[in-house]
C-alpha cells in the first residue's frame, strides 16, 4: 500500500497534476515580440545579456517558431532561428543553434535558464523574457 502511494505521489509530480489546462499557454499565446535578459557565466566570466529580443512569428498547437537577435561586441547584429514547445505540464523549451532554454511562464513572464556550448565555450545564463 505505501509503495502504491509513493508511486501515484511521484507520477502526479511528474506529470503536473497540480496544473490546470488553462495554467498552460499554447504556442499563439506567446507570439510576439519579448525583451531577454539574462545574467550567469559565459566562457568562465560573468557575463549579463542585455538589449536582447526573442520574436515568436509562428506558431501551431504546443509549438512555436521564430528569432533571437542581439548585438555582438563588435557592433555586429546577429538573428537566430529558434524552435519551441511547450510540454503537458507548462514547462517551455527553446532551442537555438548553439544552446536550449527551458522555463516557464508565471505571471506573463518567461522566466527559465539557458545552457550553451560552443567549441570550447559553454554559456549558463539565468534568464528572464518580457513582452513588449
Amino acid at each position: 500500500m505505501i509503495t502504491a502511494t509513493v508511486a501515484i505521489s511521484a507520477l502526479s509530480t511528474v506529470v503536473g497534476c497540480g496544473s490546470s489546462p488553462a495554467e498552460i499557454p499554447a504556442g499563439e499565446d506567446l507570439k510576439g515580440t519579448w525583451d531577454q535578459t539574462g545574467a550567469g557565466f559565459e566562457g568562465g566570466v560573468p557575463s549579463i545579456w542585455e538589449d536582447q529580443i526573442l520574436v515568436i512569428t509562428t506558431a501551431e498547437d504546443q509549438g512555436f517558431a521564430g528569432y533571437k537577435e542581439y548585438t555582438k561586441g563588435d557592433g555586429k547584429t546577429v538573428q537566430e532561428t529558434i524552435n519551441s514547445v511547450i510540454s503537458p505540464t507548462g514547462v517551455i523549451l527553446i532551442t537555438d543553434r548553439n544552446g536550449y532554454f527551458w522555463g516557464t511562464l508565471p505571471n506573463g513572464v518567461i522566466s527559465g535558464q539557458y545552457a550553451g556550448a560552443v567549441e570550447d565555450d559553454s554559456t549558463a545564463m539565468n534568464m528572464v523574457l518580457t513582452r513588449q
